[in-house]
């Protein structure tokens, strides 16, 4: 079998021209620790990566140049090497496991060379090991990752017990996707969805102007931190009780809180908060491993000091109308709106906010117990601001131990240029108490809700 080539998605292609323009950032490189507790079979685990990289071609596609442009290289499937460090003998294992991933996350995936996933064993102690998932994002999305995750555990039971993993034989593809969403791009229904983001953003102002704690400079340097806040499971059952209320989705409650922050912080009644689709709602895309998520602009309109249960509907309608038109590529909503472009700003994208509540199973392996922390951060930021909400029970009926977890995990992913981290601290300090406050009384207009907050 020899290397052959494909076209790429227009998310990757997104994404490699950023990556072109800002050579050796890692704010595109994804980063993952799976603990497993028990006696873990290494050869086992070695076998169903090297599996799940036979599988998926996008597990061994590299990028280069060809005459019309940049290219996806798929590659022969290979064995996968899985380099194990043994910290069993350090003084403390787990600070000697978070230098180990550390220095690991640290290393650039060239996009040119395999591979552009990596795993990595730190071994803890006899029956604690944490398993590092590396790889680069122009092959992976939050949906695809939860994929993996599944295709792993199904992988290295049938390699410890002998059986057959529940599996089709034949993955769907990732290069097939790319194809067919070139071939859509040409037709009458990416220009009805582009004809539906021009009407929707008519008008809008194309940036969030966030008061920063440090000027803004021309040319951005994506350094970032990642500080993690929970909403407890009380204030987020509240969420969920008000989201039935109002027949409106968990992501919308969460995000027209957001929204009140947004405009309380900023002035502004009139902006987009950004938001990554994950564009599958496709059967042939479900268990697709790759790059598909998509930006869309969701317009916040807080016009008219609305109550925020008239704000509900107000998001409600941005999202339902984001979600039927969610495949058009955001590069070619803003081409086609032709912002003005400011040196270092990202027309209708500086804030997003997203969740990562695509499908996972309960998480299970023979003889071991895992879980699963995703997105470690590694000192980088895409954004001025990027809150990821982790709703844990939305994503599995059983949560990830023995009793459902109704928290809800924020990441709050944040540019070091422009905010200091006490600023993120008392934002995210500042999001629990307004949706605590929204949720407690939704007839409230915003003005008031914001009157409330500043005496306290």
């Amino acid at each position: 079998m020899s290397d052959w080539h494909a076209p790429l998605s227009c998310s990757q292609e997104r994404l490699l021209f950023v990556e072109r323009l800002n050579p050796g950032i890692r704010a595109y490189q994804f980063q993952a620790r799976i603990d497993l507790v028990g006696r873990l079979d290494t050869t086992a685990l070695a076998r169903a990566l090297t599996d799940v990289v036979r599988r998926h071609e996008i597990y061994r596609t590299t990028f280069t140049d060809g005459p019309a442009g940049p290219r996806q290289l798929v590659h022969p499937p290979h064995p996968v090497e899985l380099p194990v460090d043994d910290l069993r003998d350090a003084a403390d294992p787990e600070t000697a496991a978070r230098a180990a991933i550390d220095e690991a996350i640290a290393t650039d995936l060239p996009v040119d060379r395999l591979p552009l996933v990596r795993w990595r064993l730190l071994r803890l102690a006899e029956d604690r090991t944490v398993l590092l998932h590396l790889e680069h994002h122009l092959i992976h999305d939050g949906w695809a990752f939860n994929v993996f995750v599944e295709e792993l555990c199904a992988l290295y039971a049938a390699h410890v017990t002998g059986g057959s993993p529940p599996m089709p034989d034949a993955p769907p593809q990732f290069a097939d996707f790319a194809v067919r969403q070139r071939a859509w791009l040409e037709g009458p229904e990416a220009e009805a969805q582009l004809a539906y983001w021009k009407r929707q953003l008519d008008g809008m102002p194309p940036y969030l102007d966030l008061p920063t704690d440090h000027p803004r400079t021309p040319k951005r340097r994506f350094l970032g931190d990642a500080p993690r806040f929970t909403v407890p499971a009380h204030l987020a059952d509240r969420a969920r009780a008000l989201a039935r209320q109002q027949r409106v989705s968990l992501f919308t409650v969460m995000l027209a809180a957001f929204e009140v922050l947004l405009h309380h912080w900023s002035g502004q009644k009139d902006f987009c908060v950004g938001s990554g689709m994950a564009g599958r709602s496709r059967p042939e895309t479900h268990r697709l491993l790759g790059m598909i998520v998509n930006t869309v602009a969701l317009r916040a309109d807080l016009r008219g000091d609305p109550t925020f249960a008239e704000l509900l509907d107000r998001v409600r309608d941005a999202t339902f109308g984001a979600l039927a038109h969610q495949d058009i590529p955001f590069d070619r909503v803003v081409t086609a709106l032709r912002p003005p472009r400011v040196p270092g700003r990202q027309p209708f994208s500086e804030v997003l906010f997203s969740f990562h509540d695509a499908p996972l199973r309960p998480v299970s392996m023979p003889g071991l117990t895992a879980v699963v922390t995703p997105g470690l951060t590694n000192g980088s930021a895409k954004a001025d601001l990027n809150v990821i909400a982790i709703p844990y029970a939305e994503q599995t009926a059983v949560g990830r131990g023995p009793q459902r977890q109704r928290d809800i995990e924020f990441i709050w992913e944040y540019d070091r240029d422009l905010f200091d981290a006490t600023t993120i601290a008392q934002a995210a300090a500042h999001y629990e108490r307004l949706l605590d406050a929204v949720t407690a009384a939704p007839r409230t207009r915003v003005s008031a809700v914001i009157s409330q907050e500043a005496m306290k």
